[in-house]
Formats: structure tokens, sequence, C-alpha cells
């Protein structure tokens, strides 16, 4: 009988021990779960959310109303292809002109061709280039792209930085020092991007004596992991750079200037003063408050920076998307000119979203707002 009551008491330890480890599975599977539905009732990421849906719609509706915009300008493709070269010797040039039209499939009614835009369009599949034939759009477009992001990311946070550093400090100055520096602030604000890269160019050509760097390297130099190549690369890439960041840093140092010059009236750094605060720790606070107005214009900023980078590329010749955009609308590039918006949209569209993202860490009152 001690026998079988030691057994049964052994057995019956034996299956709790058995039955512990899923009870504690369970639970832990519960705790995942909570933690997820308790994410997805969050509302800053239902926010999230629905901004994402609005930027994908955006994508969307953009890029159909590029399709109708390339389709009614005027003008052929085929013919821009044929002039830019000789047909073989006895061949009709109306034939062949007829069946490169059926190939590319222009001379489908246009709803026809918008259906097949779409199809592309989802698949991500833009075909080949007319004027770079037979090499697919999306190798020639993801060539150009990292040239355009060279410069407009470094702009946006190299300007971001010095611009509300400039703007901070010059709300602290006084007297005809500070009118001044607000008036040069307010004049780069206002620089035309393409005609300051015209005066830059000329006052290269004055202070050296030579042509300026355009385009991206020297001729003649080969892409390769070197120095040498780098350093010529920098050379290229640094005056479209300038050009692009004076504008930039007095748009961001005039904003700046003018929030911090209101904080500094605000109740908080009177009491402050009233208490006997260093000027330096108001100073800090001020600039805290300040920079978070700063941060929302972030969005408008960046759409700005890609669209001046565009037009930047051309004046200096630096091989970027706007360069190439410039080149396919003159060759009636159809295909290659859908690629180049689809992935100006998508950049404009996954920055201004990031942007969105970072300002809710950024800013707590964001987070807690749309609850």
């Amino acid at each position: 009988m001690g026998n079988e009551k030691m057994n049964g008491v052994t057995d019956s330890s034996k299956e709790s021990e058995n039955s512990a480890p899923p009870v504690e599975e369970n639970h832990s599977l519960g705790g995942l779960l909570s933690k997820f539905g308790s994410v997805l009732t969050n509302s800053y990421v239902r926010f999230l959310a629905r901004k994402a849906g609005f930027y994908l719609v955006v994508v969307f509706l953009s890029m159909v109303l590029v399709f109708f915009i390339i389709e009614s300008m005027p003008g052929d493709p085929v013919a821009v292809m044929l002039a830019s070269g000789n047909p073989p010797p006895g061949v009709d040039i109306n034939v062949l002109a007829d069946k490169m039209r059926d190939y590319f499939g222009l001379d489908k009614p246009i709803l026809d061709r918008f259906f097949f835009f779409l199809g592309n369009f989802f698949t991500w599949n833009l075909g080949p280039s007319y004027h770079f034939y037979p090499v697919q759009v999306s190798t020639i477009v993801l060539y150009y792209l990292p040239y355009t992001l060279s410069l407009a990311i470094p702009v946006l946070f190299v300007s971001f930085f010095v611009g509300n550093y400039v703007g901070a400090r010059a709300a602290y100055m006084k007297g005809r020092l500070n009118e001044a520096g607000y008036f040069a602030l307010v004049f780069c604000n206002q620089l035309p991007p393409f005609w300051l890269g015209l005066v830059v160019v000329f006052t290269y050509v004055l202070l050296f004596h030579g042509i300026p760097p355009i385009g991206g390297v020297t001729l003649g130099v080969i892409p390769s992991l070197s120095i040498s190549y780098f350093v010529d690369l920098l050379a290229h890439w640094i005056l479209p750079f300038l050009t692009l960041l004076i504008v930039y840093v007095g748009a961001w140092a005039t904003g700046m200037r003018s929030m911090v010059t209101h904080e500094m009236d605000s109740g908080y750094v009177r009491y402050g003063e009233q208490l006997g605060f260093k000027k330096s720790k108001l100073m800090s606070y001020a600039q805290r408050n300040a920079i978070l107005p700063q941060f929302t214009g972030l969005n408008m900023v960046f759409n700005g920076i890609v669209g001046q980078t565009l037009v930047i590329e051309i004046v200096f010749g630096w091989p970027g998307l706007g360069l190439l955009l410039y080149n396919a609308v003159f060759n009636y590039d159809y295909p290659l000119i859908f690629g180049c918006f689809m992935v100006i949209i998508i950049i404009i569209v996954a920055g201004n979203f990031l942007i969105d993202v970072l300002y809710g860490f950024l800013d707590p009152r964001m987070r807690t707002g749309y609850g």
C-alpha cells in the first residue's frame, strides 16, 4: 500500500510536471497576442496606417495623371527614333515606322495603352527604353538614382542642422549685425537655385579662368574603387551641393530665427529670468521648443529639395534623374519618362512618410494626440 501511494504521488507529480510547460506556453502566447492587439489598437499606429494608405493612393493617382499628361504630348516617338539613326538600305521607312508603332503598342487606342500601363505599373515592369533599346527602364533608372540621392539627402540634413544653428544664433544678435544677418538669410532663401547655379558657374570661370567641373566625372575617367576616382567625383559634386545648400540654409535659418525670437518672449522664459536662470539655459529651452515647428516643415522642404535637385542636375550636368528625365522628354522616351516620375514620386512619398513617423517619436504630443 505504501508503494502504491508513493507511486501514485510520483505519477501525479510527473503529470503536473508534464502539464506545466503547455500552461506557460499558453500564457506566453496570450501575452504576445495581447501585445500585438495593443499595437493594432494604438491610436498612433492607426494614424500611420491611414497615412500609408493615403500615400499609396497618392502614388497611384499621380502616376495616372503622369500617363495622361505624357500621352497628350505632341510629337511622335517613332519619328524621333528614326531621325536619330539611318535605316538599313532597301527598307521602306514608312513600313518600318508602322512595324515599330505596332511593336511598342503606339498604334493602339489610348484606353488599351492605359490598361497596359496599369499592368506594368503594378508589376513594376515598364519594359525597354525607346532611346536606349533594348536596355530595361528599371536598369537605367537604378543607375542614375544614387546620383540624385547623393545630392538631395546631404543637402537636407546639412542645411537643416546648419540653418537651424545659424538661425538660433542670429536671434540673439542685437543691433545692425542682427539686421544684416537677417537680410542675408532672407536673400539666400529667395534665390532661385537654377539662377544661383549659373552664377556659381560664371564666378568659377572668372576666378579660376577655366571651365568648372561639369558632369559626373572627368571625361575618360573610369569608375573604380580608387581614391583618385572619388576625389574626381567629389570635385564635380561640390558645386551643385553648395548651390542647393546656400538656398536651404537660408530657408531653415529664417524660420528658426523667427521661432526663437517668439520663444524668448514667451511666459516661461520671462519666469525663468525672474528665478535667476542662466541665459544659456533659457536659450537651450527656447531652442528645443522652436525646433519642433521646423520638423513640421521637413516634408515641404524635402519635396522642394528633390524638385530643385532635378533642375540643378541639368545646370551642372550631374548624371541624376533630373538630367535623365530632361533627355527622355526630348527623345519622347515614354517608358523612361514613366520610370523617372515613378521613382521620383516614390522618393517624395517615402520621405514624407518617414518624416511623419520620426516626428511622432520626437514630439510625444503627436503620439498621444490621436487617442
